[in-house]
Parts: structure tokens; sequence; C-alpha cells
């Protein structure tokens, strides 16, 4: 029997057959630069996450082997990423050869055409599209021609492996990438981007969540973020139930993340392993959990915006909504509240200082004996009010 080794249940699963010198990859979810944290915790997000990063330095493990085979079930991500392991890929010695098991869509698509065969199962999609950026803020023309230069130079990249792989031309891929074509397997070999057909017995499970957030390929949830043309073929899951437990759905035993498990009955004892187990479960337990998160998210910032008009310190405000100890309505209101005590306790403190810095503490009252009375000679006074009466009387016209 060929010595087989297994790694731990990732994203990827890489599968060494020693005997025969050869390596098999199961390359399932979201292709991106390094695995995605919590932006509060700093914990990594769980999910199916093929990081570029991660996967290159375990690929170095596979030098020297004489072939190579790469399943693909993968809604693409990040285009660089993408073309990073396309080039690890296509720089092996060794015999590559990808197999679409149910999606290979943007750059898994890009991941995909590093085979030297490419295969595609019957009832598989590919999709190629155009490169898409994420805007937010204020931008003046400049700024937005400079980010079309740069997506035009992503889209350039793109078209020149696609090109290369299936011998048409650019401009006929560019018309291609423009309108985001969605292949199934058959049409994939007809238009160059894969040899042939295989597996035409093996059901492609395909579907997308109620709120179409996600699109669930063979068991395995990804985002459909980014995808514009989606087929009308492609099943929405009908709403489930209100209930306090989610549906069990059954499990897809053609996924190769449910085949990496002996076949001895195992207890399931840590979130990866219920992963494999049931992964269409874990799906909507995720989906429902990152739904739920958003709601109440959403309900936070509107709470804030209802009475921030109220708040004169905006840099209190975007803590509280962006902050690293983010605030609810309630909290913000009650912070907002000690902070005006806070200046008011301020205030009374800066005025009692100025007080005494003043000295007016020390300053006491002077006693007042009131209007000064001089008293002089009697006669001197009797004499001043006979002037005083004889000067009445002659404005008077006589005597009185």
């Amino acid at each position: 029997m060929p010595q087989i080794t297994k790694t731990p249940l990732i994203p990827y699963n890489i599968v060494v057959n020693t005997e025969a010198n050869s390596a098999e990859i199961n390359m399932y979810g979201e292709v991106v630069q390094s695995r995605p944290v919590d932006w509060w915790t700093g914990e990594p997000i769980p999910g199916n996450f093929i990081a570029q990063d991660e996967f290159l330095r375990d690929l170095e493990e596979l030098s020297g082997k004489d072939s190579i085979t790469v399943h693909i079930n993968s809604v693409g991500g990040d285009m660089y990423a993408g073309i990073a392991i396309y080039n690890r890929l296509k720089g092996l010695a060794a015999k590559v050869t990808t197999i679409n098991d149910g999606l290979a869509a943007s750059a898994g698509s890009l991941i995909f055409m590093a085979g030297d065969t490419r295969k595609v199962n019957a009832g598989s999609n590919l999709m190629i599209h155009g490169a898409a950026g994420f805007l937010y803020g204020y931008y003046q023309v400049q700024d937005l021609n400079s980010v079309k230069k740069q997506l035009e130079a992503h889209n350039k990249a793109g078209i020149n492996i696609y090109a290369e792989a299936t011998g048409k031309d650019k401009d006929t891929i560019k018309n291609m990438v423009d309108k985001e074509t969605w292949l199934t397997g058959a049409d994939a070999v007809e238009a160059g981007f894969a040899d042939e057909v295989i597996g035409e017995d093996t059901p492609v499970s395909m579907s997308l969540t109620p709120d179409k957030a996600h699109l669930i390929v063979n068991g395995v949830a990804m985002s459909a973020r980014g995808l514009t043309n989606i087929p009308a073929g492609i099943e929405v899951m009908p709403t489930a139930p209100v209930s306090n437990a989610a549906p069990v759905l059954p499990v897809d035993n053609n996924n190769p993340q449910n085949q990496t498990r002996s076949e001895e009955e195992m207890p399931i004892t840590n979130v990866d392993e219920l992963r494999a187990a049931h992964p269409d479960l874990v799906a909507q337990v995720e989906n429902a959990a990152r739904t739920e998160g958003a709601n109440n998210e959403r309900a936070r910032i509107q709470g804030i915006e209802a009475i921030q008009n109220a708040i004169a310190d905006q840099t209190l405000i975007t803590d509280a909504k962006f902050g690293t100890n983010p605030l609810t309505a309630e909290q913000l209101a009650f912070k907002a509240m000690q902070a005006q005590a806070a200046i008011g306790n301020t205030m009374l403190n800066n005025m009692a200082a100025d007080a005494n810095a003043s000295g007016v503490a020390n300053v006491a009252a002077t006693p007042n004996a009131g209007p000064e009375v001089n008293v002089g000679n009697p006669d001197d006074a009797k004499a001043a009010a006979d002037e005083a009466v004889a000067l009445f009387n002659k404005m008077n016209g006589g005597n009185k």
C-alpha cells in the first residue's frame, strides 16, 4: 500500500503519495492574501479561506514531486493572490493537473489556468470577469481616473493569463471579461478554458442562500459579493422557517472535505470537524450569525445617529461608532452626560482658582461714618441763612 500523509483539515487539503512521488491538493474556499482577522478581537475569522501566504508556504513541501493534482472549488477573491498562486503552480517542475470540482470563478479561474491539463466536471461552472474594487469617501476626477487605470491594468493581467491558456486573442477574452462570462463544463472545453470533461455521473450541487449573499457549492459556503451575473439556473434556497434550531441538510458525500476523515466513526469535538461532517449545516449557521450580526450592528449605528445631533463632541460620536470600544446609543448618551458634567465641574474649579489668584479673599470692608458735617460759628450760620432769604425775596419781587 502506498504511504499517504494528510494535513489537518483546512480550506485546502494536501495529500502526499510518497510511493508514486505525487501529491493532491483540494483548494476549497475564498482566495485571500492572508487569513482575515476580526477587527475587534484580532482573532482569525472562521471560514473557508485559501490564504496565499499559508498556501505558498505549504507548497514548498511539494518541491520535487513528479505530478500534482489540484482540485478547485472556489468563488475567487483577491485577484493578485490568485495570480501569485497561479505563477507558483506554473513554475513547478511537476506536471500539474487542475480539476474544477464545482466552481472556478474569478481568482479561482486564474488558479485553474495553471494546469498543464485542465479538467472540468460536467456540472461545474467556470466564471471570468473584470477586476472590481471598493470605494468609500470623497474623490475628485483625477482620483477616479487613477483608480480606473489601476483596474484596467488588473484586467490586462488576467486577460493575458486567459489568452495564453486558451489560445484566443486578447480582444475576444476582454469581451468575455467585460460582460462576466459563466461557462458550464462542456462550454469551458469548447471555449478552450479546459481540456476535457470528466465525472459525467458526478453531481455538482450549487445554490444561493436566501439573501443571495453566499454561494454554496458542494457544501462549501463562499461569499457571493462581486458576482453580478449569476446564472438563473442556480437555485436560491428557501427562507428557513422561524425556529430556534437551524434545519439540518443532507451531507454531500461528493465533497472531498467530507472524505478526509477515516471510515471509522469518530466523535465531533471541534468546529473544524463539525464543518467537515456537516458543511451545509455549518454554512447555514454561519450565514445566520453573519446576518444577525449585521442587523445588530446596523441597529446600533442607527441608534447613535438618532441622538448624535444633540451631542456637540464629534470625536465622541466617531469613537462610539468606530472606535476600539464601540458604544450603543444608550452608552453614548451616558458618556456624553458624564463629559458635560466634567466640563461644568472644570469651569467651577477654574472660577474658584481665578478668585483665589486675584487675592479678593484678603480684601476687608472699611467703616464709613457717613457724610461729614461742618459745625462752625452759629453767627456765621445765621448770616448765611439771612443772605439766602434776602436773595429769595429779591428774585420773587419783594419781601415775603
